[in-house]
C-alpha cells in the first residue's frame, strides 16, 4: 500500500504550565489549519494534462500526483497497476481525468480530502431469466403449484395456476430440481447465459403398488414451505380414494375430511368454514362462481371428479385477488384436456354413471375435454313400488373445456358447466288414472350454468397476464298443484334467478426468485331476481319482485417476499359496491321497529340510478418464520366484505330461499380474522404435522326474527335483524404420506356465537345475549386411511365424530281463544345428539395385459354400523303430552358398487 506520511516532532525541555497551554493552543491551531488546507485540497480544481499511450497504470498515477495535490492509496494485491492504458486529457480536473482513465476497468475511486482511494468494484454478472411452463409429459396438462428449486442457490419458485414459472439469477451454471405431487422429480442442468424459455415435462409416478411398500411420495401435505396458513389442496386422485356415498367420488364430502370444515348434517347444502354460513364461501369453477355446488339437497357434489385437476380451499390466508365472500374460497380447476392422445374414463354404478372424454383436435395446439354425469334413482322407483312408484328424482351435469395454444406467448381457454336437479313429487294417497297427468304434485328444479373465456399472455419472461370474461347463472323453480308443501289447494309457480357478469384482468410480475407481485381488478355485475310468483288462488296475489342490480369493482395488489428464514405476503383490496335501480325501497317511520304497518313512504329509483353504495379496504397479511429442522411459525390477518346475502331460516337449501344484495336496509357483512399456525415435517417428509388457531369477528350478520315469514315477502327486511358475532378455534392435523398405510387424522375445536343488535330491545333474540349459531359444533374429529392390501387390493376407511348442532325446541303449549299455541325455548338452547359415522370401501384393480383399457371395481358401505345421526328434531303433542323426535336422513348401511374404467 502506498501512503504519504506526515510526521511532526516538537521538543520542549522542562515546560511549565503556561508553556504547555501555549503548545496545546498552537498545536490545535496548526491542526485546524491542516484540516482547512486538506478541505481546500479536497475541493481543489487541480488540472491535469496527459497524452500517454500503452502506459502502465502506475506511471499514469505518478504523473497525476506530480500535477496535483492528491495522493493515491491502493493495495497492490487488489489493483493491477501494471495494466496498460491510454489517456489523453488537456487541462481537465482530476475527477474527469479519473473517470475517463478507469472507465474500461473494474477500478473505482473515492476522493477523501487530499487522498484518492482506489479499489476494485465487484464484478457484476449479468442477470438472466429462465421461464416456461411445467406440464404432464403424458397428457400435456399444465401443473399448477409445481416446484422449481435451484439446488446451488437454495432458492426456488412455484408455478402459477396455469403452470407458468419465472426465475431470475446471475449468469452461470445451475442445477434445477423440478417436482410436483404424484410425479417423478426431474433434475435439469442449464448454463444461464441469456434469457431462456424452457418448458418442462414431468413423468407421472407409477401407480402400480409394490407388494411390500409404496415408495412414491405422491400426496405430501407439507405446510412448511407455504407462507399463509389455512390453505388445503386436494387432487382428483385423493378424492377418488375416499369412501363415497353410493360410490360417487365427491368433492364436497372430501372437504368435510379437512380440519375447520363441517356441515349441519346429512342433506345440508354447502359447507360451514370456521364459523361461517354456507353463503360465505366463494366456490369458483374455472373462476366462475357457483351458487349451489351440490345436488339433491346437498347429498352429492355438483362436480364430476374425473374432470377436476385440483381444488384449493383458502380458509385462513386468503389472497387479495379473491373477494366478495367473508369466510373461505374454494378454487376448483378443470383439466385442460389431453394435447397428445385421445383418452377417456368413467364409471358405472348402481345409481350413477359418468363419462369423461378428452384429446387433441390438433396435437400440441388445440385440445378438448367433455365430462358428464347422470343419476337414475327414478329408474328404480317403479320397481320399488308403493309411494315412490311415480316419484322422479334425478340430477345431471355436463362440463367442457377447449384449450388453444396459439403460440408460445398466447393461450385461450373456453370452459363451461351446466348442472341441474329435477324433483317431481306426488303426494300420498293420490291415484293416477292411466294416461292422465296427476293433479296433486310438486316440481322442484335447480340449475347452474357458467361460461368462462380466458386469455393467457406472456408479455416477457417476467410478466404474465390472464384476462377472464365470465358468465354465471343460477335459477330455481317451484311449481305446486292442488296442495303440496305450500298447502295452497290450488297452484303456484315460483321462479328465481341469479346472474353474474365478470371481467378479471390479472397480472403477475416476477421480480426475482424471492420477490413476486400480482395485481389486477375484478369487476362484477349482479342481477338478482328474488322471486316471480303467480297463483290462481284468490288469497295469493301475483308477486313480481323487481330485479336487483349491483356492481362490485375491486382493484387489488399482492406482494410476496422471501428471505432465508423470514417470508411474508401482503395484499390490499379496495372494494366498491353499488346497488342500482330500477327498484322501489320502503321508507319506515323512525323510532319504531320495521314492519309493514310502519311503512310511511316508498322511494322509487329509476333504471341505472344509484340507490346505495358501500366501500371498504380489505388488507391481507401473512408472515412466516422458518425454524430449524423443517419447522415454521405463521401469522396472518384478513379483512373481508360481503355484499350478497342468503336469506333462509331453514336448515337446508330450498328453491324458495332468497338471495339479496346489500342496499338501503341490509348492510354488507364485515369479517376480521387473525390466525396463527405451526407446521412441521419429519426429515424424510414421511409425516407432516400442522396446528392452527384463529379468531374471527362478524359484523352486520343477517339474522331472523322469531317466527319470521320469509316466503313471498316483498318487504323481507321487516323479518330481519342486525347481528354480530365471533368464532374461534384450534385445528390439528397429522398426515402420513408413504408406505402401505397412508392417511390423516385431524381434530377441530371451535366456538361460534351470535348476538342480535337491534336498537329495539323487544326485537332482540335471547334478550340480546350471545347464543350458538346453527352450525356451532365444538368438537370434530376425522380419520381418513388408505391401506394397500397387495398389488390388486386397496381398502379405504373414513371415520368422523362431531358434536350435535344447536336447535330450538318447543317447551310447552297454551290455549288462547280456543286455539293452541306452542311456547319455545331460547334460540338454540338445546343440542342434538353427537353424530359419528364410519365408511369403508374396497378397490380391486386386476392386472390386464391390454394396457389400453384399465378397469377397477369399487364397493363398500356408507354408514357401516347403521348410526342414526339426527339432522333435525320435531315435536308433537300426543296424549296431551309434548313429545320430541329426531329426524335422520340415513339410518342404515348404504352399500355401493361401481366399475371405474380408463382407456
Amino acid at each position: 500500500m502506498k501512503i504519504k506520511q506526515f510526521v511532526l516532532s516538537l521538543q520542549v525541555k522542562n515546560p511549565d504550565k503556561k508553556s504547555i497551554l501555549l503548545m496545546k493552543l498552537s498545536f490545535s491551531l496548526y491542526l485546524l489549519g491542516c484540516l482547512q488546507l486538506m478541505a481546500i485540497n479536497g475541493f481543489s480544481q487541480d488540472k491535469v494534462t496527459l497524452n500517454l499511450e500503452n502506459t502502465q497504470l502506475e506511471t499514469i498515477l505518478k504523473q497525476i500526483e506530480k500535477q496535483t495535490s492528491y495522493s493515491f492509496i491502493y493495495n497492490n494485491d487488489e489493483i493491477n497497476v501494471s495494466q496498460k492504458l491510454d489517456i489523453e486529457v488537456i487541462d481537465k480536473d482530476v475527477i474527469k481525468t479519473l473517470s475517463e482513465l478507469l472507465q474500461t476497468t473494474t477500478i473505482k475511486y473515492l476522493v477523501k480530502n487530499s487522498f484518492i482511494i482506489l479499489s476494485n468494484r465487484p464484478q457484476q454478472k449479468n442477470k438472466y431469466t429462465l421461464s416456461g411452463t411445467v406440464k404432464d409429459a403424458a397428457t400435456g396438462e399444465t401443473l399448477p403449484g409445481a416446484s422449481i428449486y435451484i439446488k446451488d442457490g437454495n432458492k426456488g419458485v412455484t408455478t402459477n395456476e396455469y403452470g407458468f414459472y419465472s426465475i431470475t439469477f446471475p449468469e452461470g451454471n445451475y442445477n434445477f430440481q423440478v417436482s410436483y405431487l404424484g410425479y417423478t422429480v426431474k433434475e435439469i442442468q442449464i448454463e444461464l447465459t441469456k434469457n431462456t424459455k424452457l418448458d418442462i415435462q414431468l413423468e407421472p409416478a407409477s401407480n402400480e403398488l409394490d407388494e411390500v411398500t409404496i415408495t412414491a411420495n405422491t400426496e405430501n401435505k407439507s405446510q412448511v414451505n407455504t407462507i399463509a396458513s389455512g390453505i388445503s389442496t386436494l387432487k382428483g386422485s385423493e378424492i377418488k380414494r375416499l369412501p363415497a356415498f353410493l360410490g360417487e367420488p365427491d368433492i364436497m364430502r372430501a372437504l368435510l375430511t379437512l380440519p375447520g370444515v363441517n356441515t349441519i348434517g346429512e342433506g345440508a347444502s354447502g359447507i360451514n368454514v370456521r364459523g361461517g354460513n354456507i353463503d360465505q364461501n366463494l366456490v369458483l369453477l374455472d373462476e366462475a362462481p357457483i351458487y349451489n355446488p351440490t345436488h339433491v339437497f346437498g347429498l352429492f357434489s355438483g362436480f364430476n371428479t374425473d374432470a377436476i385437476k385440483e381444488m384449493k380451499l383458502y380458509k385462513g390466508g386468503i389472497p387479495a385477488r379473491f373477494g366478495g365472500r367473508a369466510s373461505s374460497v374454494l378454487e376448483i380447476r378443470q383439466r385442460d384436456g389431453n394435447t397428445k392422445t385421445f383418452k377417456g374414463e368413467g364409471g358405472l354404478g348402481l345409481l350413477f354413471s359418468r363419462l369423461t372424454l378428452e384429446g387433441p383436435i390438433k396435437k400440441e395446439k388445440l385440445s378438448f375435454l367433455i365430462s358428464g354425469r347422470r343419476s337414475y334413482f327414478d329408474v328404480f322407483f317403479p320397481i320399488i313400488g308403493g309411494e315412490v312408484k311415480d316419484q322422479k328424482v334425478f340430477f345431471y351435469d355436463v362440463s367442457s373445456k377447449l384449450s388453444w395454444k396459439i403460440n408460445k406467448n398466447n393461450t385461450l381457454f373456453l370452459s363451461g358447466y351446466f348442472g341441474a336437479d329435477v324433483m317431481k313429487l306426488l303426494f300420498e294417497g293420490e291415484v293416477i288414472p292411466e294416461g292422465k297427468e296427476p293433479d296433486d304434485k310438486t316440481n322442484f328444479s335447480w340449475k347452474n350454468a357458467t361460461a368462462t373465456l380466458r386469455w393467457n399472455h406472456i408479455f416477457s419472461n417476467k410478466l404474465f397476464m390472464n384476462v377472464s370474461g365470465i358468465y354465471s347463472q343460477y335459477n330455481y323453480n317451484l311449481k305446486s298443484t292442488d296442495g303440496g308443501p305450500l298447502d295452497t289447494n290450488s297452484s303456484i309457480k315460483w321462479k328465481s334467478s341469479i346472474e353474474n357478469f365478470i371481467v378479471k384482468p390479472d397480472f403477475t410480475y416476477y421480480l426475482n426468485p424471492s420477490t413476486k407481485m400480482r395485481f389486477g381488478i375484478n369487476g362484477t355485475l349482479y342481477r338478482f331476481t328474488p322471486a316471480k310468483a303467480t297463483s290462481d288462488d284468490i288469497g295469493i296475489n301475483t308477486i313480481n319482485f323487481e330485479t336487483e342490480k349491483g356492481v362490485e369493482v375491486a382493484p387489488y395488489i399482492e406482494y410476496e417476499k422471501k428471505w432465508n428464514r423470514f417470508s411474508f405476503s401482503t395484499g390490499l383490496r379496495y372494494s366498491w359496491f353499488g346497488n342500482f335501480g330500477y327498484n322501489k325501497v320502503a321508507v319506515y317511520s323512525p323510532g319504531v321497529p320495521q314492519n309493514v304497518t310502519t311503512i310511511i313512504d316508498t322511494r322509487e329509483y329509476k333504471k341505472g340510478k344509484l340507490i346505495k353504495s358501500y366501500t371498504g379496504f380489505e388488507p391481507r397479511v401473512s408472515l412466516k418464520y422458518n425454524l430449524k429442522n423443517n419447522k415454521a411459525l405463521k401469522l396472518g390477518y384478513n379483512r373481508m366484505f360481503q355484499y350478497i346475502h342468503y336469506i333462509s331460516n331453514t336448515t337446508a337449501a330450498f328453491p324458495f330461499d332468497v338471495w339479496k344484495l346489500s342496499g338501503t336496509h341490509i348492510k354488507p357483512l364485515e369479517v376480521h380474522q387473525i390466525s396463527a399456525g405451526y407446521a412441521y415435517d419429519t426429515p424424510n417428509k414421511r409425516y407432516n404435522f400442522t396446528a392452527e388457531a384463529y379468531y374471527k369477528t362478524f359484523k352486520n350478520i343477517v339474522e331472523y326474527k322469531n317466527g319470521a315469514n320469509l316466503l313471498l315477502n316483498e318487504n323481507i327486511e321487516t323479518q330481519l335483524l342486525p347481528a354480530e358475532g365471533y368464532s374461534y378455534g384450534t385445528e390439528f392435523g397429522a398426515y402420513k404420506n408413504t408406505g402401505k398405510l397412508r392417511g390423516s387424522i385431524n381434530y377441530t375445536y371451535s366456538v361460534t356465537r351470535r348476538k342480535t343488535t337491534s336498537i329495539f330491545p323487544s326485537d332482540n333474540i335471547n334478550d340480546s345475549r350471545y347464543y350458538p349459531s346453527n352450525y356451532d359444533r365444538p368438537h370434530v374429529f376425522n380419520i381418513t386411511t388408505d391401506y394397500a392390501l397387495g398389488p390388486k387390493w386397496n381398502v379405504g376407511l373414513f371415520f368422523t365424530y362431531q358434536s350435535g348442532r344447536p336447535v330450538t325446541k318447543p317447551t310447552g303449549r297454551f290455549i288462547f281463544d280456543n286455539n293452541p299455541y306452542l311456547t319455545y325455548s331460547d334460540r338454540n338452547a338445546y343440542r342434538l345428539r353427537s353424530t359419528h359415522r364410519m365408511d369403508i370401501s374396497f378397490t380391486y384393480t386386476p392386472k390386464r395385459p391390454n394396457k389400453k383399457w384399465k378397469g377397477s371395481w369399487s364397493f363398500g358401505l356408507y354408514n357401516l354400523y347403521a348410526r342414526k345421526n339426527a339432522f333435525s328434531s320435531f315435536s308433537i303433542f300426543k296424549n296431551n303430552r309434548l313429545r320430541s323426535y329426531d329426524f335422520y336422513l340415513i339410518g342404515a348401511p348404504v352399500p355401493f358398487i361401481t366399475y371405474n374404467f380408463k382407456f
